[in-house]
């Protein structure tokens, strides 16, 4: 399970765990941007009609021309339309009990569902750049880097810190040694 309170020793050792989540995100985009980008090739190979909307969706530029060409092929036939409910979603997604179920069989229903985790991804990513930027300034400002804490990790909002007396004794630097001289 996802753990929301978390320890630091430093500012440093928060502004470095937060790079490496911010880093594994990265990845994670990218990878299912790849996985994204397949499935519509592969789509496009099958010459599956149930594509060309989301590749309209990709390529808007591309599909206005592509658009006024359907309104005259849609006036001399009627197709079926798929309206939006009042979430904004089309009506292929149905709500039974606690789920929200694709109505139908196909990799439409699987690259919406990757669209919507995707952006959440993004959404993500930029909140710990942001917060990664604020931890920079806070170190410019001359908070001492030493300070440990006790974070809080929000779904939506920004992380939440309480600065801690550290545990770990940093013992003060000396300098122990012999010295021999020669009489004569």
């Amino acid at each position: 399970m996802y753990q929301k309170i978390f320890r630091f020793n430093s500012i440093q050792e928060l502004q470095e765990s937060i790079d490496k989540q911010a880093k594994e995100l990265t990845n994670k985009i990218d990878l299912q941007s790849k996985l994204i980008g397949d499935k519509i090739r592969e789509g496009e190979k099958n010459n599956s009609e149930e594509l060309s909307d989301l590749k309209n969706k990709l390529n808007p530029e591309n599909s206005k021309d592509k658009k006024t060409e359907n309104k005259n092929s849609k006036n001399k036939k009627t197709t079926n339309k798929k309206k939006k409910s009042k979430k904004g979603q089309l009506e292929n997604w149905i709500d039974y009990e606690n789920l929200h179920l694709y109505n139908g069989v196909g990799t439409r229903g699987e690259l919406e569902l990757y669209f919507k985790s995707l952006e959440e991804m993004k959404v993500e990513s930029e909140r710990l750049k942001k917060t990664r930027d604020s931890l920079e300034q806070l170190m410019k400002s001359g908070i001492k880097k030493e300070l440990a804490g006790i974070g809080y990790e929000q779904h939506e909002g920004p992380y939440e810190l309480a600065f801690i007396k550290t545990q770990l004794k940093h013992e003060k630097f000396s300098f122990k040694s012999i010295l021999t001289v020669g009489c004569e």
